[in-house]
């Protein structure tokens, strides 16, 4: 019997020298975390202070509760098209998610949609890198600072990238990263808070020291949890974790029952050596295969250079075409992001403004990504860009007949960074 080979999604082995190096590093260092993680952390991204915690959900929740503790506001603004950890973390902090609707050309906030709703009642509006794309943080700051509004960066996809000698993340008031399975480097679960400000800072460190601590055998679970993927990541075994219903492999989900708690000295080592030792290359990678993609693929974008995408984003303008695309060609590792907008997550209900986000429910409909990792290898790209451009020739016709297609995105733009 042949076996299949699938390519995960989003794929990154830590290496078996990397977790034990790891276990010994924090365990000959008292307090790791504070006293070398976090001190190297901030300073090679030049902010005054950085907080290791268990995942970028706790991450945005600390930093809201903390901006909520400074101004007592409640509203916070999101993409209506982002990742569902952010209005999971809006709820669990006790406060508002306003959905705001993203621009046609791309991921960005739509300004003409944003600027009316900056009022004296916002604590934040969330300025999201997705994919690693760079969102105007400087404009979102311009229009926010004259009504007292916060900008917190969503990094979390988007750990390695600079832009004007700055890295994401470090732009707005507050930002954070996340270290989750996946992400530009991972400890398993986890996130990182960064700011540039003191008072910012002081209400973060207040509440990240009481918070409590990992439950004992957590280290444990990790270490082996990131042995088991390092293996089950590579294409010719990923059959096995992807066929197990149970790991439920690449759902999006919402909910706010989420541990808050530092990061364990273990996995503030893991990372500190993968920051130091892998993400360079490992960023290399992701940009040699997404210009392969944008070279290749008839209509792909190119968002800017040197961006190394943690999926490359294709819209097809066509929901048939995608469904068609992720059920043929699965194993190409071709997926789709998240199911719909913030607007339709069921938990929220009545708790959300009524509104049409007619740009984010269009990228629900129809953005596909393909795999940017490492484990991507010459043979696979060539598949990929061949079956993405077959997917989309046979859409033209449907194409045509459609409204859409007038508002096709061109191939040759770049977004402004």
């Amino acid at each position: 019997m042949r076996i299949a080979r699938i390519q995960p999604p989003v794929g990154y082995g830590v290496p078996t020298s990397d977790l034990i190096s790891s276990v010994y590093d924090a365990g000959r260092t008292p307090a790791y975390r504070q006293n070398i993680f976090e001190t190297e952390f901030a300073n090679r991204l030049g902010v005054r202070k950085a907080f290791g915690v268990s995942s970028g959900k706790a991450a945005l929740t600390i930093i809201l509760t903390a901006l909520n503790a400074l101004t007592g506001r409640r509203k916070v603004i999101v993409p209506a098209y982002t990742c569902y950890s952010l209005p999971s973390s809006i709820v669990k902090a006790g406060l508002e998610v306003v959905p705001c609707d993203v621009a046609p050309e791309g991921f960005d906030y739509n300004y003409e949609r944003l600027v009316p709703m900056l009022g004296s009642d916002v604590l934040c509006v969330v300025s999201v890198h997705l994919f690693g794309i760079p969102s105007d943080t400087t404009r979102t700051k311009d229009l926010c600072r004259q009504s007292g509004i916060f900008v917190v960066e969503d990094a979390a996809q988007a750990m390695g990238i600079s832009r004007a000698g700055k890295p994401l993340g470090t732009r707005g008031d507050v930002g954070f990263y996340s270290l989750g399975r996946g992400k530009n480097l991972t400890c398993g679960s986890g996130g990182v808070i960064v700011t540039p400000s003191p008072e910012i800072a002081g209400a973060v460190e207040s509440i990240v020291g009481g918070l409590p601590v990992n439950p004992f055998g957590n280290d444990a679970r990790t270490f082996f949890t990131l042995l088991l993927l390092s293996v089950f990541v590579s294409p010719s075994l990923y059959w096995l974790p992807a066929g197990l219903p149970f790991l439920r492999l690449g759902e999006t989900i919402f909910h706010r029952d989420f541990p808050v708690r530092p990061l364990s000295n273990f996995q503030a080592a893991l990372v500190l050596r993968g920051l130091r030792e892998h993400l360079a290359s490992l960023n290399e990678a992701r940009c040699a295969n997404a210009e392969f993609y944008i070279s290749r693929i008839k209509g792909a974008r190119d968002y800017g250079p040197d961006i190394p995408y943690l999926r490359f984003p294709v819209v097809l303008d066509d929901p048939e075409a995608k469904r068609r695309i992720l059920v043929e060609q699965a194993a190409l590792g071709i997926s789709g992001m998240y199911p719909g907008t913030v607007g339709t997550i069921r938990e929220l209900g009545s708790l959300l403004p009524r509104a049409s986000y007619p740009q984010a429910e269009r990228l629900a409909s129809s953005l596909i990504t393909l795999p940017t990792h490492p484990l991507v290898s010459d043979v696979d790209r060539e598949r990929i860009c061949e079956t993405v451009n077959l997917t989309m020739r046979a859409a033209e016709p449907r194409l045509a007949a459609s409204p859409l297609a007038a508002r096709s995105i061109n191939p040759s733009s770049r977004q402004a960074c």
